[in-house]
């Protein structure tokens, strides 16, 4: 009897000291952002506004970021303050 108590005792022990697995915590998804004048915007919503208010459409919109100007079709400059309302 005393063999089966110690059994199960060392049994319990050896369980309770095995490392526990760690639960993963989920990605925060990132939001991609671009910077203009001093202040960051989120890239997608940019661009959505962008093209609504300028009549260009998303797809052929690029954004630079070096001269914080919109390209469109690879030609065509747009300053952001032209169709956006921006941070102050």
């Amino acid at each position: 009897m005393k063999r089966y108590l110690m059994f199960i005792a060392l049994l319990g022990l050896g369980f309770s000291a095995c490392k526990k697995e760690q639960a993963a915590e989920p990605e925060k998804p990132t939001v991609e952002t671009i910077k203009i004048a001093g202040h960051d915007y989120p890239k997608d919503s940019t661009f959505t506004v962008f093209a609504q208010y300028s009549g260009l459409p998303k797809e052929d919109l690029k954004f630079i970021q070096d001269e914080e100007v919109f390209i469109y079709k690879d030609y065509l400059k747009v300053l952001p303050s032209d169709y956006l309302t921006l941070k102050k």
